[in-house]
């Protein structure tokens, strides 16, 4: 029997295809019990201890006759000859496998045969001459392991049903492994059920496999009591990924159908092409709740490609009362069609309520705003000013990247201009100063200049998502955490709802402290402190930052007395002159800032107002719902009018969840407490193992545990199949930007030798180090 590549776990066959429990890597033991009718003792030493004789070119077991097993042992069952034989062979230093058995009809092994897994030689296989010249990592990674060992045992079935040990063969003709490399034994390797659940804890949380074994061998305390190498905890997700490759678009779909049964708010539409999915959209519960509190302003951006099909994922996100992101929706798409982005719309419309924005903040496509003037006529349409900003380096030049100058100037020019005489004069003065008139990017970003520069929409509701880059920054690292170029459909799904579920929490903590905490206040004005009582602590820092300033930097100049208005001009520590109208009658002050417009956050020259009137609260105009504490209190319906409830969606109780973590967190303690001494140890075994004799043992199989692991089942009738291999515009993790057309078609140059220069080859096969002329440059 050839010798098996991959590690299995003990429950599904063992290594090698052996059948079996776990074995302990440590040969420090009193005695085994082999049946009914003899007990062996083994050693209790150290085997670096013990001399291996060689004798007639071969090697033989150590020399401690109680430690080896003999011709006439009967053991109760096949399961008690393999523990005793993988024992005594992982204890001398030899992996094995499994030879040929007989099986009666009742499939009752009859006999068997153990081999040492080096035993025989592997046929040759006939193949083409290998190229030096090209690489063949799979060819030069090959690794012979047979050398015609003939150490074996033999044991048979006897007329009581027992089994003992007919024929034996102790010699190896090959050089044992030493202690410290015992637990290396392929045989002696298997992945635990702790190993296996860290993995896919791991994996949900986006950590990968090399990941999840290093944290493995830090909590075992040593790379020899994990029990498995990092190869096979790869080969076993491997094997995983492998299983869901062809069910991968269905198991998708129907985890949705899931979430659809347990949550009736749940919203998704899916359309597939020639049985393959081309465009899929969800957006739980939450979800469309959120958007009927804070989908004033939505960001949407599709330059992300998160999956090994290269779809493209298309988040909908949005502010809410905390200036966190939060997330509305989201969408794969197999093209960047018009097509496929007026279907998107559509069906985000359909999911929300018909409800359209406000202001919906996307990045250059041309296919993506015609879908939006299409579907979305009434909605303005700007550029997210982050998208364009970071290509500003590699657009420039190299010989401006180091010049503080220049960028100081550019962010002045983008970010301070208040006017737009104000912008383009220093537009125009900065490619003048610095001979950039004919650079071509810059020209067109100065074409489409009123839908990415603040000073063209200051009276635009913005809801804070333009206020500074660092939102798209805050969603663009939120997304890196769980996509992957080579991420299956349901992969990624397990890593986004953990880190979707990741960014409820830090809303929900944000709550928590907002209504049971109170900001420090930094001035007597009671206007401060009832905004502190209205607004959310994030929305309070920005309120009170502008209170101090109106305290500290905000002049009146002059006041100009109107039939039904009041206009009064003031400075401020930027050292402008603001013009504040004052509609006496109706109370409400319209600033030439526009910053409450642009925000919702009355400005210092307001609040200086405020102050003068002597208002100790603010006006009701100027508390804008979105910032309140209390602002999500309100009930949420759909586009049927039916009520947005928010349900578990996870088949396991919350009860029953509060009992496990109580059981691990006990056992932990009891744990902690035993280990500082051996015999704690030793008592604790004792009685986990007359626990264990209460409860069934595990007989899942691998693809039982990978379904538990992704919460469905592995169909065998596939309807909906992955999408073709699609080309996106990017080949990584973010795609460069849908105008990112130059970069991506530089060539880097063909690979040069480093000892001749010479291209075609390298400095590993070059023709002049084979030659013994290998130069160097000093």
């Amino acid at each position: 029997m050839d010798e098996v590549e991959r590690v299995e776990s003990p429950a599904e066959g063992g290594i090698n295809g052996i059948q079996g429990t776990s074995f302990s890597s440590s040969n420090v033991t009193d005695t085994i019990t082999t049946g009914m009718d003899e007990r062996i003792e083994l050693p209790c030493d150290n085997l670096d201890d013990v001399e291996h004789s060689d004798k007639d070119g071969g090697f033989r077991t150590p020399t401690k006759k109680a430690s080896v097993p003999k011709v006439g042992m009967l053991f109760d069952d096949v399961e008690s000859v393999q523990e005793f034989y993988m024992n005594y062979a992982h204890d001398i230093g030899f992996s094995v496998r499994i030879g040929q058995q007989k099986l009666d009809d009742n499939g009752v092994v009859q006999w068997k045969r153990f081999l040492c897994a080096r035993q025989g030689y592997r046929k040759q296989q006939t193949t083409a001459p290998v190229d030096p010249t090209k690489k063949n990592k799979k060819a030069q990674n090959t690794r012979e392991t047979r050398c015609g060992c003939e150490a074996y045992m033999y044991f048979k079935r006897n007329s009581e049903g027992k089994y003992k040990i007919g024929a034996l063969h102790e010699d190896h003709n090959h050089e044992l492994v030493t202690p410290s490399k015992q637990h290396l034994l392929r045989s002696k390797r298997f992945v635990s059920e702790k190993a296996k659940t860290t993995l896919f804890n791991c994996h949900k949380a986006s950590i990968g496999t090399s990941q999840a074994y290093r944290l493995l061998h830090v909590g075992a305390g040593g790379f020899e009591y994990v029990g498995c190498t990092k190869k096979d905890l790869q080969n076993y997700y491997s094997d995983f990924r492998n299983k869901i490759k062809d069910a991968d678009a269905q198991m998708f779909i129907d985890q949705f159908g899931r979430l659809k049964e347990v949550d009736p708010g749940f919203f998704f539409e899916y359309e597939v092409n020639d049985g393959r999915l081309v465009r899929v959209f969800w957006a739980d519960t939450t979800s469309r709740k959120n958007y009927s509190h804070f989908g004033d302003v939505v960001s949407f951006d599709s330059t992300y490609s998160t999956n090994q099909y290269d779809m493209k994922f298309a988040p909908f996100t949005g502010v809410n009362h905390h200036m966190q992101s939060v997330f509305f929706g989201a969408a794969f798409i197999a093209d960047e069609k018009i097509e496929s982005y007026v279907w998107l719309f559509q069906t985000f419309l359909r999911a929300i309520g018909e409800k359209h924005p406000k202001l919906i903040i996307t990045d250059e496509d041309a296919s993506m705003r015609a879908a939006i003037a299409s579907v979305l006529p009434s909605t303005m349409h700007r550029l997210c000013m982050w998208h364009i900003m970071k290509k500003f380096p590699e657009k420039i030049g190299p010989h401006l990247l180091q010049d503080e100058e220049f960028w100081k100037r550019v962010n002045l020019c983008v970010w301070g201009s208040e006017t737009t005489e104000e912008f383009e004069s220093r537009w125009l003065a900065l490619l003048s100063d610095y001979n950039l008139g004919n650079n071509d990017w810059l020209e067109g970003r100065y074409r489409i200049r009123e839908s990415w520069i603040p000073a063209y929409f200051k009276d635009i509701w913005l809801g804070g998502i333009l206020r500074t880059t660092s939102r798209s920054e805050s969603a663009n690292s939120f997304f890196n955490r769980f996509i992957g170029r080579k991420l299956a459909l349901i992969e990624f799904w397990l890593r986004f709802d953990t880190a979707l579920q990741c960014q409820r929490q830090e809303e929900l903590i944000h709550d928590n402290t907002t209504l049971h905490t109170n900001p420090t206040l930094l001035t007597t004005w009671e206007i401060e402190k009832h905004g502190s009582y209205v607004f959310t602590h994030e929305v309070f820092e920005k309120f009170q930052e502008e209170v101090l300033a109106a305290r500290e930097y905000c002049d009146i100049q002059s006041t100009t007395e109107l039939e039904d208005r009041k206009i009064v001009t003031m400075t401020d520590n930027y050292r402008r002159i603001r013009e504040v109208i004052c509609f006496s009658t109706e109370q409400i002050y319209k600033c030439s800032c526009m910053l409450f417009e642009s925000i919702g956050i009355p400005c210092r020259h307001i609040i200086r107002m405020f102050r003068g009137a002597r208002l100790n609260e603010i006006p009701q105009h100027y508390i804008t719902k979105r910032w309140m504490k209390n602002c999500k209190r309100n009930h949420a319906f759909d586009s049927d009018g039916n009520l947005l409830v928010e349900k578990a969606t996870s088949s396991m109780a919350a009860s029953m969840r509060r009992k496990m973590s109580s059981a691990q967190n006990k056992f932990e303690d009891i744990f902690r407490r035993a280990k500082t001494s051996e015999e704690g140890i030793d008592v604790l075994i004792q009685n986990l193992e007359s626990l264990s004799l209460l409860f069934d043992p595990s007989t899942q199989t691998r693809q039982q545990e990978q379904e538990n692991f992704i919460g469905c089942s592995i169909p065998n009738d596939v309807q909906v199949h992955p999408p073709n291999d699609t080309r996106a515009k990017g080949k990584c993790k973010r795609i460069l930007g849908h105008a990112d057309k130059n970069k991506r078609q530089k060539d880097s140059g063909s690979r040069k030798c480093t000892i001749c220069k010479d291209v075609g080859h390298d400095r590993r096969n070059c023709p002049k180090k084979e030659s013994g002329a290998d130069t160097h440059e000093s």
